[in-house]
């Protein structure tokens, strides 16, 4: 019996041996990759160099590490572990509150005014914004500010004790929005707004394990949006409404994004989602504005949701305006490689939304760069984009001079819009030069 019990061990020991290696180079039994911003190590080049220095062996190290068999599902129990035993949450910047409600560090900041970054700075910032504001409108266009709430500053109850310091500072959020509203800037404030909904609405305005607001609740505040682009730009462009609501305790994304972020094999306890159905009804579509969103993840349930043309003409989602999305799907620019005047010159409105977790980056730096544009060029930088904007025109039809322009922005690796906004600027710059 004991030689059975040593072959038995023996062969256990050898399948734990090779089941990993069968599950990493035949991918069975398949598994759900880790959810979250997970960086891949790729295999190390060999190199008598990377060798003699030891870094090819560290590389080859963490390389087999990130891609043994199993890995994500032992990752998974790892974290399952430390979350159910030790109330622990291995993932970056998680707060798991009272009764399972899950927070993002940052909200907590902002709701006690941890991040408070100064009431001068905030002044400067709102006297620049006050400034771009009033310079969109002498061109016929718009800015609309719209702070999204937190989810800590919808939910304080849930937030940890031990998070709760003595004294409560002033928020970058109070502060903002009072001088946005003194200083005339056309503002939408949630948190107020979505604090006195929170007893009376029907439907949920935050998920328990999400860090974004609800379907619902972002279908409200863009019903506000769409009403105060029509007051700025003057013409009824939408009618707008949230139709044949469901409720369901299957969440889509983002209602489940922090759970699913923390990697964990068992699904917390959440509460059932509503998802109406956003209907749009066209007025008249002449007058749909041309839209530059420059926000932070809080956008992504619209933009990300295909409903960015059903409300507005165009629009492009500056990313903490470093990346420019379009609508199309295409891949992203780099904010840098677009020519601020030109997109400005055929805007309409700009709507800069950010949550109360980013106002001590009010702006992402949008402003600011405005701000200089308009002190540096004046009027004369709306001219000069809209004489670009024509010169860009006229390479698009023409054919031969577009395969250039493609085989340029092939050779430099850099997308076709940069190239032309590039060649462009080149050809506005000589015509202007051989007029001097």
């Amino acid at each position: 019996m004991r030689k059975g019990v040593k072959q038995g061990c023996f062969v256990l020991i050898i399948l734990l041996m090779i089941l990993p290696f069968v599950q990493q180079h035949f991918n069975w039994p398949r598994m759900h990759g880790l959810k979250g911003a997970i960086s891949k190590p790729v295999m190390p080049k060999l190199s008598f160099q990377a060798l003699y220095h030891g870094t090819y062996q560290d590389s080859l190290n963490t390389y087999l590490e990130n891609h043994i068999g199993y890995r994500p599902d032992l990752v998974r129990l790892h974290n399952q572990l430390h979350y159910s035993l030790f109330d622990t949450v291995n993932a970056m910047g998680v707060v798991r509150g009272k009764d399972g409600y899950l927070y993002e560090m940052n909200y907590i900041k902002a709701l006690y005014g941890i991040d408070f970054i100064g009431e001068e700075k905030i002044k400067a910032d709102v006297e620049r914004t006050a400034v771009v504001d009033e310079w969109l409108r002498r061109h016929n266009k718009g800015l609309l500010v719209v702070l999204a709430p937190g989810k800590a500053s919808f939910f304080p109850e849930y937030v940890p004790e031990r998070l709760k310091p003595d004294t409560v500072k002033e928020s970058n959020y109070a502060h903002y929005h009072a001088l946005l509203k003194a200083r005339g800037v056309s503002v939408i404030g949630c948190n107020e707004w979505f604090l006195s909904m929170k007893d009376t609405s029907r439907f949920a305005l935050y998920p328990k394990c999400g860090i974004h607001w609800s379907y619902y609740g972002l279908g409200l505040v863009f019903d506000s949006v769409f009403r105060s682009m029509e007051r700025i730009t003057g013409r009824d462009f939408v009618d707008f409404s949230m139709q044949n609501i469901s409720s369901t305790k299957k969440l889509r994304s983002p209602d489940r994004d922090l759970w699913e972020g923390m990697n964990i094999m068992v699904r917390p306890d959440d509460y059932a989602m509503t998802y109406p159905e956003y209907h749009f009804e066209s007025l008249v579509k002449q007058n749909m504005p041309r839209v530059i969103t420059v926000a932070d993840s809080y956008y992504w349930q619209w933009f990300g949701g295909g409903y960015a043309l059903r409300g507005f003409s165009t629009n492009s989602f500056w990313y903490y305006n470093a990346q420019i999305y379009a609508p199309d799907g295409s891949p992203p620019l780099d904010r840098k490689s677009v020519d601020l005047m030109t997109e400005i010159s055929h805007t309409d409105i700009i709507l800069l939304l950010q949550t109360d977790a980013n106002m001590n980056r009010f702006g992402f730096g949008f402003i600011d760069e405005l701000y200089q544009a308009i002190i540096e060029e004046g009027d004369g930088g709306l001219e000069k984009a809209a004489e670009i904007q024509k010169i860009i025109e006229g390479i698009r039809s023409n054919k031969e001079y577009m395969q250039m322009v493609r085989e340029k922005a092939a050779k430099r690796g850099i997308s076709e819009e940069e190239m032309l906004i590039i060649d462009a600027g080149w050809v506005w710059r000589h015509k202007h030069e051989a007029v001097k």
